[in-house]
């Protein structure tokens, strides 16, 4: 093996332990700081709706959960702010110890983030002229010191995360299947979606966005099947309670709440939104249904009042498409170093200052935007490759 070859396979080697170690790093963390999973919020919503009683009750829940975690002083409510499907498929969880639950609950995840992988990684591969590169691009795009933190605050990304991979996998030939697995998704957690149907518009995958439209229907039909329709508007009144979201937010308008207050970020979530609106339609002609996906998920956590550094792991699906656009891959490489680095600069940075990770996502979006401008060089091969360097 020639001395560059040797040296480029213990970078890369290096990079997966390293992503590895994250993984463990905060799997670990998910088993024994109990007290700051997200988790809990879910178990006692499956606890309740066993019991038909309303998972919405913000002051019941909270202290029932709570008194769970052995807390005698709740610092702050726990709101559940899901539709009920999820408290639903979780009720056997409901009816074993929170310890062994939330145990379940962490296997689940990985097992959904290594899924989500495989699917990723599979695509990125069959477009990309290095496949070596695009798996490993594709890896670290999605475990980042940002999204890692997920796996410890027991958060639903994962299953968002294969969701949305499912959908890629199925993109092109399968389109109204795929806008289904969307629509499923956007139900879940619609603030990191929500940008993603105007994406597809722009391209005119009218299918797709049908599909989108059935899966999120759907949802909520099942859910006036499982609660009753005044429970259902508690779910909407909590959604919107957390509308913009406080410190930690990768989003513009939440940087702006910490900042200014709420007015300040309505006032610039508005022309954000129309921002990038124009965007797309600019570069409607440089996207297919992949690569509209891909820019749709970004702008949607940029833009989204609501959203977590931990929601960053749906960038893997932007890595598993970047090369269909000469320049993604590059750019995508320093944005996720970038990412990184403003992940630990952030959790030293006081409130409200901590949002480097926000001002990343923007640089990557412009970046992203302008690279697939009209006139650019459309490529189907891996922007990795020199050959292919714009």
């Amino acid at each position: 093996m020639p001395l560059n070859a040797r040296s480029a396979a213990r970078a890369r080697f290096t990079v997966y332990a390293a992503l590895l170690a994250m993984v463990a790093v905060e799997s670990w963390a998910a088993l024994t700081h109990i007290s700051h999973s997200d988790f809990i919020v879910f178990w006692e919503a499956a606890r309740r709706l066993s019991a038909h009683l309303d998972p919405y009750n913000t002051a019941a829940a909270s202290a029932a959960a709570w008194k769970q975690l052995a807390i005698a002083h709740p610092p702050y409510p726990l709101p559940y702010a899901y539709l009920p499907e999820l408290a639903w498929l979780l009720t056997p969880l409901g009816h074993l110890s929170f310890r062994t639950a939330n145990a379940i609950w962490l296997a689940v995840s990985l097992v959904c983030i290594g899924a989500g992988l495989g699917l990723l990684i599979s695509i990125a591969r069959r477009d990309a002229k290095h496949p070596d590169l695009a798996t490993l691009l594709v890896c670290a795009a999605t475990i980042t010191v940002a999204s890692v933190s997920g796996i410890a605050e027991g958060q639903v990304d994962g299953l968002l995360l294969l969701l949305a991979a499912l959908a890629l996998a199925l993109l092109p030939k399968r389109r109204l299947l795929a806008g289904v697995m969307l629509g499923l998704a956007a139900a879940l957690k619609p603030q990191v979606l929500w940008f993603v149907p105007l994406a597809l518009l722009m391209v005119r995958e009218w299918r797709t966005v049908v599909g989108m439209l059935i899966g999120g229907l759907g949802s909520l039909v099942l859910s006036l099947a499982i609660v009753p329709p005044s429970q259902l508007g508690e779910w909407l009144r909590q959604l919107v309670q957390g509308l913009p979201a406080p410190s930690s937010t990768v989003s513009l308008p939440g940087i702006l709440t910490d900042l200014s207050g709420l007015t300040a970020a309505v006032i610039v979530a508005v022309p954000l939104a129309l921002l990038g609106l124009a965007a797309l339609w600019w570069v409607r002609e440089r996207l297919d249904a992949r690569t509209a996906l891909g820019l749709g998920i970004v702008l949607s956590l940029l833009i989204a009042p609501h959203d977590y550094s931990h929601d960053l792991l749906l960038l893997g699906v932007l890595g598993a498409v970047t090369a269909l656009v000469a320049g993604w891959s590059r750019t995508l490489v320093v944005a996720v170093v970038a990412l990184d680095v403003a992940s630990l600069l952030d959790l030293w940075l006081p409130a409200p200052w901590d949002h480097v990770e926000a001002l990343v996502v923007a640089a990557l979006v412009v970046a992203l935007i302008w690279l697939a401008r009209p006139g650019s060089v459309h490529s189907q091969a891996s922007a990795l490759d020199p050959a292919h360097a714009t």
